[in-house]
């Protein structure tokens, strides 16, 4: 694997790490090895649930991104090197579309030499707590392309379930619960390629609403958030979270009740807002207040951290060490990591 990514790739993790309350993972034994996979998750929170799953799946999977982040030619490349692959949607022009048959193609080969790949059969990003229907064909594609070089290759479909305390909000939590793998070859009936994608389609849908928290109905959707949170339900537990689902009365409205913070949390919040209010101002100011989806929130949160926080660091310890010397500076700058890192932890 190059050096370069691998690099990339610790710096976005030390930065989930520090973005993220709690980081839980649960079932990568079911990851198979030395096999063609293709993860499939839900998808509530933009760019951050693809990096939840590059980040902690112990493999480099390609995957898939809206085309409109490749328009520019610096960037595609960037992105490309990432391992990013560009999907056309109806949004990016009706003419776009035709482009996809090339990319389920191209993913359809990387299966063939034994690659892994990552997408959200939903289609696009819905913050509910709940798994959308239909699941849309273009992994199955993928998946037929693949069998049409190779008929005895045996892909793997590997369920991921991704679970925001606060999708959001910062700070947050997130479980990440992988299930068994589905064996496509146990599914494929080549005479009947409708019969087959329904099938998987089906059974992908299926093992989602099991990983994650999934209210069914929109109509009452609201009204169980409301229960769940009074009966203040583990939302980093999807199992024990459908379960309570299944014992609410959907009838019953109940008013929501407020829950104390506790003391330490505002005197932590005091102390984070004031070490790093020049980049808490720009965020509050000039991207919080933009007309964006709730989803792409944490992303662009995200980003900004990623991006300005090191130059940040870099000029507090330029000017600490010009005036109170390095040995200063570096334990000044520990210190105010390490508050960062408290706020997020503990607040």
């Amino acid at each position: 694997m190059r050096i370069g990514y691998n690099i990339l790739k610790l710096y976005v993790k030390i930065g989930l790490f520090c973005y993220f309350k709690k980081i839980k993972v649960v079932g990568l034994g079911n990851i198979p090895k030395d096999k063609p996979i293709l993860f499939l998750a839900n998808h509530q929170n933009a760019l951050i649930d693809a990096l939840i799953i590059v980040m902690n799946v112990g493999v480099a999977p390609f995957f898939l991104a809206r085309s409109d982040v490749f328009k520019k030619p610096l960037i595609a490349k960037f992105l490309r090197y990432l391992q990013m692959i560009p999907i056309y949607r109806i949004r990016d022009g009706r003419e776009t579309l035709k482009n996809n048959p090339a990319i389920f193609s191209k993913c359809g080969r990387l299966l063939s030499e034994g690659k892994a790949l990552m997408l959200f059969p939903e289609g696009n990003h819905g913050i509910q707590r709940r798994v959308r229907w239909p699941m849309r064909k273009g992994f199955v594609k993928m998946i037929f392309s693949a069998l049409e070089n190779d008929p005895n290759l045996d892909i793997r479909i590997v369920p991921v379930g991704l679970n925001y305390l606060r999708a959001e909000s910062f700070p947050d939590s997130v479980a990440m619960y992988i299930g068994e793998d589905i064996s496509v070859q146990a599914c494929f009936d080549p005479k009947n390629l409708p019969a087959t994608e329904a099938l998987l389609k089906n059974e992908v849908y299926k093992r989602l609403k099991q990983l994650t928290t999934h209210i069914e109905d929109e109509g009452t959707y609201d009204n169980v958030v409301v229960q769940l949170n009074n009966r203040n339900v583990d939302y980093l537990d999807p199992i024990s979270v459908n379960n309570a689902i299944q014992e609410i009365d959907v009838t019953f409205q109940e008013t929501p009740i407020q829950k104390r913070t506790p003391w330490y949390s505002y005197v932590l919040k005091f102390v984070f807002t004031l070490v790093n209010f020049p980049i808490l101002v720009l965020w509050n100011k000039k991207l919080k207040s933009r007309d964006m989806d709730i989803e792409f929130r944490s992303t662009m949160r995200f980003a900004l951290g990623v991006l300005l926080f090191p130059i940040y660091f870099g000029i507090l310890f330029l000017l600490f060490a010009y005036f109170l010397g390095i040995g200063t500076a570096f334990m000044l700058l520990l210190a105010h990591w390490l508050i960062n890192v408290a706020y997020v932890k503990l607040g």
